[in-house]
């Protein structure tokens, strides 16, 4: 009978971890566009220095990328593997021209609006956790220009 308790326990310590199953990226849309909370709600915030993050998903034959632009750094990663644990999607990936190893997590939160959070730790230590429309629903969220004289004074037309 102790036998019978320990075999419940031990599948329940080492039984709990969600299955981890290869995942097509191609079944997710392919532009994103960062949105920004307000108090009054999200919105597509373009800021008068470095615009807004956009992440864009690229497929070549068999080979994919994630590619964050639309900021002051275009940034370029190498699709290596990617699965699904629950419901987050897990991209594991390569910057190109470098050797740093990068996951991105992706977290679908309202699949009807379109809406995912997308996850990253850069190799600085630095946690990016954004929420993000892809393009073709982004016009149901309010967009907004900063003034460039707040970032560049009169130097603005």
């Amino acid at each position: 009978m102790k036998y019978f308790y320990a075999g419940i326990v031990i599948s329940a310590l080492f039984g709990c971890e969600p299955e981890r199953k290869n995942y097509d990226l191609r079944m997710l849309p392919r532009e994103w566009v960062r949105l920004t909370k307000t108090a009054k709600g999200l919105i597509v915030y373009n800021t008068c220095d470095s615009g807004n993050l956009l992440l864009t998903i690229t497929h070549t034959g068999k080979n994919s990328e994630i590619f964050l632009h639309g900021q002051q750094e275009d940034q370029e990663y190498q699709v290596l593997n990617t699965y699904q644990s629950s419901d987050t999607i897990i991209v594991q990936t390569k910057e190109k021209g470098g050797k740093s190893l990068q996951d991105f997590k992706f977290i679908p939160t309202e699949k009807e609006k379109h809406l995912g959070r997308w996850i990253t730790q850069f190799p600085s230590g630095f946690t990016s956790n954004n929420m993000f429309v892809t393009t073709e629903k982004q016009n149901h969220y309010p967009k907004v220009d900063q003034p460039c004289r707040e970032c560049w004074g009169d130097e603005c037309d």
